[in-house]
């Protein structure tokens, strides 16, 4: 009697350490999922501002590829984690809505060169998020679809690096 308990009991320990390292598991895709889609709504929000606001023609057709390049993305995640039943934010998050306050506080050429310079660091941010995805992830369809993305969002960093080198320093002539 007391074996069979003490057997149930190794089960019962066995299986909550399992359940425990996939719930860990799937903690960290759950992160992915909400970093990505809050990183892919802010590059759409500023894409936006920017449409707006940018005084350079270049920095308005860079707003445009984000707005639709990530809008393509975030609908794609979206609609994954709908399968994967996880739920991707719909507002931006406290850090993401300072970023975005910081440059709806500028104008001119200022907010044209500050813009680019989000623009670097959030795809700099935002393709190591996906090749971590890629290389750590533990659900084989996230690891699969960051890894798809990560050159287009290289492709973009390369884009706000060349604007942002081409485009005229405030303040000098």
């Amino acid at each position: 009697m007391k074996a069979g308990l003490l057997l149930l009991m190794c089960i019962l320990l066995a299986a909550l350490l399992a359940f425990s390292d996939r719930f860990k598991q799937d903690a960290a895709d759950k992160a992915f999922v909400y970093s990505a889609a809050d990183g892919g709504m802010l590059e759409v929000k500023l894409g936006e501002l920017a449409q707006k606001r940018a005084t350079m023609p270049k920095c308005k057709d860079f707003a445009e590829t984000m707005i639709s390049d990530h809008g393509k993305i975030n609908d794609e995640l979206k609609a994954l984690a709908r399968k994967k039943q996880i739920s991707v934010p719909t507002r931006l998050s406290t850090a993401k809505q300072q970023i975005y306050d910081s440059l709806a506080a500028e104008s001119g050429e200022k907010f044209d060169m500050l813009y680019m310079n989000i623009m670097i660091a959030s795809h700099e941010e935002t393709i190591g998020l996906f090749q971590s995805e890629s290389n750590k992830g533990q659900d084989p369809d996230l690891k699969k679809w960051a890894d798809s993305k990560i050159s287009a969002l290289k492709h973009h960093l390369e884009m706000a690096k060349a604007l942002f080198d081409a485009a005229p320093q405030p303040g000098k002539n």
